[in-house]
């Protein structure tokens, strides 16, 4: 009688490996890769193997018979022969479970030295086994609800959908993730994925969530690292964060590290290539994938634009190009941009022309999504997204589009003197860009930034408060707060403070912010509300209650651009009025720019 395997079903597969068929004389060799296959399996985290002693045990048994004896969920068989100089390999992988055959090869591999020849096979086929086994579990799950699925199969899932890269597959991801860990609290992959779905956030929403989502995005990929620090995914995704950080050695060891544990995972390679860019390694990044497409074959066609990203930053524009002829896809927003600067380098300018029109619709799609940009505004983007760590990079970058943009024009109302300064304050997305005196800023999206844009448009003309509050006051006659209403506010208060304190003492500066903002606004509303005393009194007058909100807005706003830009904050400290009529009046004239702006997107 067989006893049922101890194992925890997870939803991750579990492969049984069986001793391969051969001559009596390549007997040696072919117990040899069955080992070393099942050796290389154990690097793939998302795998679980029997192992090999296990699995020769049962080699004369049906497919059904070894998933009820071993918990195996697949199977692979394969036969081993010498041809032409060189190993041949039969292969098939089958379901156990389901007694369907979902994957079968043939290889062959020539060399003249066994060991090399099967250091070759055995990457090749935990390369391949590793894809094939993914696409079948997720292949699977899209058949069956997110409630009926096991842990493994919702992180599968929901690092499908990070690849998306949109927002709401972000979301959607989360979701997948935080199911998978009440089911599997120590899936450390589960939380390599909310760290990546962080990451998107961070490198997109950084506008308003910058702080929130990079600590997210590093606490979850720690904790994941805490759970499992041999899964090589869990060290790719601590390199990117540590990238985007400009903490280049520590995103180098990570990337280093994640590729020795797991040296023949394509995806980690095509992923690492794009890293080893940014690091300013396009050489071995090119090495990379072309180790990813000899082990998968059968790779999506957007590495080869991945490849023209890492041969152009090489210097090889020619070769850049002709990778880039292998794909129309854009893997990433700005990737036509790259070729479009190799082609002007080149100087075939109209060729560039059509790609660098490929990177501002992609622009114009993904990142402005279908509004109208300032024509600097995919420039400055390109610049405030990308972590590259070498100047030569950056240089590259500043000479194409010098070669291939047309100067911008102003597109306010201001009309710049030659000895005038210029300033930026465009609104982008669900935020706001400042820029000034040679210095960057994005900020969140507050409404007084929207009262500063009106008034910095109109120099030295008083505004009324009742224009900047939009008129949307409260209607003359009874009175603001009633005893109820007053406590109601103060406990909220109470709360709001402790709330500061606990957020400033966790380090979550997005939560502290928020908090202060409602307590500050909560304040501002009390105070116009209570008379003497504490004493309720009547405000049948709107100019009063739009005066309070506009002059806290403005002053709100104001501190926050200081804190971000000291330099412009202490100008608009010095220059703005506020009370019944706001006014700005700069000492120095500034031609302020208002074009709508883009966010930062990101990079997955």
């Amino acid at each position: 009688m067989t006893n049922a395997p101890l194992t925890r079903d997870d939803g991750r597969p579990t492969v049984a490996v069986l001793p391969f068929l051969s001559a009596a004389e390549e007997g040696v060799l072919a117990e040899g890769l069955h080992e070393d296959i099942c050796s290389e399996l154990t690097r793939f985290r998302g795998l679980r193997v029997i192992a090999p002693a296990s699995a020769a045990a049962v080699g004369s048994e049906a497919d059904g018979m070894i998933a009820e004896t071993l918990g195996a969920t697949h199977v692979l068989r394969g036969r081993l022969r010498r041809q032409d100089g060189g190993l041949g390999l039969t292969l098939t992988l089958a379901d156990a479970r389901a007694g369907v055959q979902v994957w079968g090869e043939r290889l062959h591999v020539t060399g003249s030295d066994p060991d090399d020849l099967g250091g070759q096979v055995v990457a090749r086929i935990a390369a391949t086994l590793n894809v094939r086994l993914e696409e079948a579990v997720l292949t699977a799950s899209r058949r069956h609800p997110a409630a009926g699925l096991a842990a493994y199969e919702l992180t599968v899932r929901g690092l499908k959908l990070v690849r998306e890269g949109t927002l709401d597959a972000d979301e959607a991801a989360r979701a997948c993730f935080v199911e998978a860990l009440k089911l599997d609290p120590l899936l450390a992959r589960a939380h390599a994925g909310i760290a990546l779905s962080w990451f998107n956030e961070w490198s997109c929403q950084f506008w308003s969530r910058f702080d929130e989502a990079s600590r997210k995005a590093y606490a979850h990929a720690h904790e994941a690292l805490e759970l499992d620090d041999s899964d090589a995914m869990v060290h790719l995704v601590l390199a990117k964060v540590a990238l985007f950080r400009s903490a280049w050695e520590q995103a180098a060891w990570y990337l280093d590290r994640a590729l020795s544990l797991c040296p023949h995972d394509s995806d980690v390679l095509a992923q690492s290539a794009v890293l080893d860019v940014y690091l300013g390694r396009p050489e071995e990044a090119l090495e990379r994938l072309d180790l990813a497409c000899r082990l998968h074959p059968h790779h999506p066609a957007a590495l080869h634009v991945v490849a023209a990203f890492a041969h152009a930053f090489a210097g090889d524009f020619e070769k850049a190009i002709a990778c880039r002829a292998l794909s129309d896809a854009i893997p990433f927003v700005d990737a036509p941009a790259y070729i479009a600067f190799a082609y002007a380098r080149l100087g075939r300018v109209e060729e560039a022309r059509v790609e660098y029109a490929r990177y501002l619709d992609a622009y114009r799609e993904k990142i402005a999504f279908g509004a109208a940009f300032d024509p600097g505004a995919p420039r400055a983007w390109l610049f405030e997204v990308n972590p590259f760590r070498r100047e030569e990079d950056i240089a590259f970058l500043r000479d194409g589009f010098d070669r291939l943009e047309a100067p911008a024009s102003p597109s306010s109302s201001a009309v710049a003197a030659p000895d005038e300064a210029r300033g930026i304050l465009a609104h982008a997305g669900a935020g706001w860009i400042v820029e000034y005196g040679g210095r960057r800023a994005v900020l969140p999206g507050l409404r007084g930034l929207a009262d500063l844009r009106q008034l910095l448009a109109r120099p030295g003309e008083d505004i009324h408060c009742l224009d900047l509050a939009g008129r949307q006051v409260l209607a003359p006659g009874g009175a603001v707060l009633d005893e109820k209403a007053r406590a109601a506010v103060k406990a909220r208060l109470r709360d709001l403070r402790e709330e500061i304190e606990d957020a400033e003492s966790d380090n979550d500066s997005g939560r502290a912010e928020r908090a202060r903002e409602e307590h500050d606004r909560l304040v501002a509303a009390l105070s116009a509300a209570l008379g003497i005393g504490g004493r309720a009194r009547r405000l049948g007058d709107q100019v009063e209650k739009a005066r309070t909100a506009v002059t806290w807005r403005i002053r709100h706003a104001v501190r926050r651009v200081e804190a971000d830009h000291p330099l412009l904050g202490r100008h608009l400290r010095n220059s703005i009025r506020t009370g019944t009529f706001c006014r700005y009046a700069p000492e120095t004239p500034i031609a302020w720019t208002f074009a709508t702006g883009s966010p930062p997107a990101r990079r997955t």
